[in-house]
């Protein structure tokens, strides 16, 4: 009973939003996506259930952004442009190729009721990406920013909690295999939670050059090394990789570096103490330079698994969300670990696997073409005299927060393996999509 009551605590608000505030809709999305726990708190569905997956709040927030965008199309005409829009620019059509190449992947395979879930999760994720960019209003392109920062140190209480009592608050059964306390707070995996915390880290970076006051900027300044002993306390080996190459990005692309710069003289600083104190995560990260095939088989065998699968099915693959039943059915003998996971984690190798060159080459055109979008908004931005250090909140501020957010899931999904899945990709890719528009003239009132 319970368990119905928080489902309709969350539907109803949900509607009020989508009815009365759905630009407002991309910013909960945001915050959605660091609630994973919210699983344990809905009702199983039962054979809706095992269609759609465990209820969570990020699906729910995903429907209400769909359900929100399809009723306005057939009311405004201003809807219907937007959507026309977003239809002729070469990310949209890029990203609707890979849906259409995962869903023509029926045809060959290995696994039709994997593909055919896969198809349908990709398509959902895929409508909310175009419900976000017609539902979207110029004043409230940042506010997905604001929430993935406020939201990820809002959960420093709960990283306090689970570092000083010494366990998960949930998923503990799952991580008790590890050697050193992963803090995971409300996410499945510390790894993913690693994720966030970049991409707070990379929100902090956009929202601090748009700081109005001077204690704002401190502010901002302030939460670098707080989210930055959250990320270290994830022990995630992935999530500090990540934050070096987008730490990378932002100092080379960012024309004020400020906050770049303060993250790498705080993380400097932290992994002195960090190599001071605590052996443990040290050695973990120390075993990246050692031989994998000991410290960290599974990976390797994943590797090794995918690879082999790619040059047996290089042109189309074995079909979208196939990788695991063709492991275990044809090349289960690479497996060293009979305990060890079965999923890939790695997103690249994945592609590979299950749609083979074709997959590749579209996955290549997408970093192309985000690439060529952020610099064209570079150039747009900044064709007035000065126009760069006059006005700090222009489009390409924005729109490099996204590609920030963008290379941080692409980055991380090569150790965990979530990058078309997770939401936070399509938001951003959207963000680029309205943005372009705009630079085109195209009003979003």
């Amino acid at each position: 009973m319970q368990q119905i009551i928080f489902l309709l605590l969350t539907i109803v608000p949900l509607a009020i939003l989508a009815w009365r505030r759905p630009a407002w809709l991309s910013a909960v999305l945001a915050f959605a996506v660091a609630m994973e726990i919210s699983i344990l708190l809905y009702p199983d569905l039962g054979p809706v259930g095992k269609l759609i997956g465990e209820i969570s709040l990020s699906k729910l927030t995903c429907i209400a952004l769909i359900l929100a965008a399809f009723l306005r199309l057939f009311v405004q005409a201003d809807t219907r442009r937007k959507l026309r829009d977003a239809c002729r620019q070469p990310l949209t059509l890029l990203l609707l190729l890979y849906v259409g190449l995962g869903a023509a992947s029926l045809l060959w395979s290995a696994d039709r009721g994997r593909t055919l879930a896969e198809i349908a999760r990709l398509a959902v994720l895929f409508a909310t990406f175009l419900a976000i960019i017609v539902l979207a209003k110029k004043n409230t392109l940042l506010l997905p920013f604001r929430v993935v920062h406020w939201t990820a140190l809002l959960l420093v209480p709960l990283t306090w909690y689970e570092w000083r009592a010494g366990t998960q608050i949930w998923q503990a059964e799952q991580l008790a295999r590890e050697t050193v306390l992963r803090i995971n707070d409300t996410f499945v995996d510390p790894n993913i939670f690693a994720r966030y915390l970049v991409l707070a880290i990379a929100a902090n970076f956009l929202l601090s050059v748009h700081a109005k006051t001077r204690l704002a900027g401190i502010f901002y300044l302030a939460a670098l090394p707080v989210l930055l002993l959250q990320l270290i306390l994830t022990s995630s080996r992935g999530g500090v990789i990540t934050l070096a190459v987008i730490l990378l990005a932002a100092l080379i692309l960012f024309p004020e570096k400020k906050a770049p710069l303060w993250t790498l003289a705080f993380g400097a600083v932290g992994s002195a103490v960090i190599f001071a104190t605590r052996s443990d995560i040290v050695s973990r990260f120390a075993a990246l330079l050692q031989n994998l095939d000991e410290t960290n088989p599974v990976r390797v065998y994943l590797w090794r698994a995918a690879i082999a699968i790619f040059q047996d099915h290089p042109l189309l693959g074995t079909g979208l969300g196939t990788f695991q039943t063709v492991f275990l059915r044809d090349y289960s003998s690479l497996r060293t670990l009979s305990d060890g996971a079965t999923l890939s984690h790695t997103s690249v190798l994945t592609v590979a696997a299950e749609l083979g060159v074709a997959g590749l080459f579209l996955l290549l055109l997408l970093g192309l073409t985000l690439t060529w979008t952020v610099f064209r908004l570079y150039a747009l931005g900044h064709s007035t005299y000065l126009g760069m250090f006059n006005d700090y909140r222009n489009s390409y501020y924005i729109g490099l927060g996204c590609v920030l957010w963008v290379g941080t899931v692409f980055v991380s999904s090569q150790a965990e393996g979530r990058m078309f899945e997770d939401p936070v990709f399509w938001l951003a890719a959207a963000i680029l999509v309205i943005l372009k528009n705009m630079e085109a003239g195209r009003p979003y009132q």
